[in-house]
């Protein structure tokens, strides 16, 4: 049997809470030790301001165009001592990190955290190549700043250490392949890791087609080199097993998800996954492209969100699916567990593989039946019903012209025959 601790879709609150956690604006609240002053620094602050965003902006059009010279000279790093070197090496860092990525766009935002003692936080964003969204966080610096007559310079970094390797950042030397619809985001020493991702996921875009899943915008997947880089770039505590292949909402500074999702895959599985990457790919792609589904919906039903996943992959009902229906669906019973948010909770390896099945079996069969057209009618108006019998009746009525109980009963044959 399949492991199912090997597909998952990271909770999107657990990242938009980190995220949200990430960008505080409050000093204290982000473990900076900052000193306070009497008198008025608006005017002071205003300038520093100015000229800290004239000399980011042309900071990052140097990103952009490759150079590394121009890009530090812009801000000057002043002194001498630990705190100066470490903030040369910080944005040097930065450059050697962002820079070979492939900005359509890309700027830095300047925002005042504690004027009296002159940090601020620098935050840069944009959009890699064709893929959403144009605001795309890919470093977040709180940087010492001071005015001088000709720009600003930079007296310190005094960026949390838990901030460091946030987003983007959390790669160490990066490479970048790309396809029509697909960016691989990965470190060089993983290039081989990193074209297998890439001829997985080009093979697993008409599987989804077939589904009746749009493939047309374009999908980040990162290649992460270990565990602690995933949560490093994502500020996640999810359990090792839940970041083996993964997909995540897009970290950006406007609220709310993008509508595609991005995919991350922990390199050192590819070592031994013991599944076929196509699949694993056509299943973490499968949430990428359809979680915008069901936008209205915090918490859409994980048996169809997992079993959109799923029935891309194409997989045969197993035994422990058919008898789980044969004995009158003991463990998950329907309707009422397409009311819960997370095939996860709860439940071992054992119950959350065959809470996969019964999802892709459910979607599966809609395929079958009534055609891939009416996979996306079917999800959204399961999501949007209470998880009763009256409920189904007026979702299933909406979507397939049929009530519940004949749903049911024509599903129970279809796992039965093998399907």
């Amino acid at each position: 049997m399949r492991s199912a601790r090997r597909f998952s879709t990271v909770p999107r609150a657990v990242l938009v809470a980190a995220a949200v956690a990430a960008l505080c604006l409050s000093a204290s609240a982000c473990g900076l030790r900052l000193g306070s002053s009497n008198e008025d620094p608006r005017a002071d602050q205003a300038r520093t301001v100015e000229l800290a965003r004239g000399d980011f902006a042309r900071a990052a059009d140097a990103l952009r165009a490759g150079d590394r010279d121009g890009f530090i000279r812009w801000f000057s790093i002043a002194g001498e001592g630990p705190g100066a070197e470490e903030a040369r090496d910080s944005l040097a860092g930065v450059f050697d990190t962002l820079a070979p990525l492939p900005w359509r766009s890309f700027s830095f935002e300047v925002t005042p955290i504690d004027p009296s003692a002159g940090v601020y936080r620098v935050r840069g964003s944009g959009q890699l190549g064709s893929a959403g969204p144009a605001d795309r966080i890919a470093v977040v610096r709180y940087l010492r700043l001071r005015g001088v007559p000709d720009g600003v310079v930079v007296l310190a970094d005094e960026t949390p250490e838990d901030l460091r390797r946030r987003y983007l950042m959390a790669l160490h030397d990066p490479l970048v392949l790309q396809r029509p619809g697909l960016l691989v985001l990965a470190d060089r020493w993983a290039r081989g890791r990193a074209a297998t991702v890439l001829a997985a996921a080009e093979k697993a875009r008409p599987r989804l087609a077939a589904l009746g899943v749009s493939t047309r915008p374009t999908v980040v997947i990162t290649v992460f080199g270990s565990a602690e880089d995933v949560r490093a770039a994502l500020a996640t505590k999810a359990a090792t097993a839940r970041l083996a292949f993964f997909s995540y909402p897009a970290l950006r500074i406007a609220e709310g998800p993008w509508p595609t999702y991005d995919v991350g895959v922990m390199g050192p599985w590819l070592r031994d996954a013991g599944v076929s990457m196509e699949d694993v790919l056509t299943h973490e792609l499968a949430h990428a492209y359809t979680l915008r589904w069901f936008s209205g919906d915090d918490e859409p039903p994980s048996l169809i969100v997992e079993g959109i996943a799923q029935a891309a992959e194409g997989s045969a009902a197993g035994s422990a699916l058919r008898e789980e229906v044969a004995t009158g669906d003991q463990l998950w019973p329907l309707p009422e567990s397409l009311g819960v948010g997370d095939v996860w909770d709860g439940g071992d390896g054992q119950a959350v593989s065959l809470g996969y099945d019964i999802g892709g079996s459910l979607v599966a069969y809609v395929a079958a039946r009534w055609g891939a057209r009416k996979v996306r009618p079917f999800a959204q108006a399961v999501a949007a019903a209470e998880p009763t019998e009256t409920g189904m009746d007026a979702a299933l009525d909406e979507a397939l012209g049929v009530t519940w109980r004949e749903f049911f009963t024509g599903w129970r044959r279809y796992v039965l025959a093998g399907a």
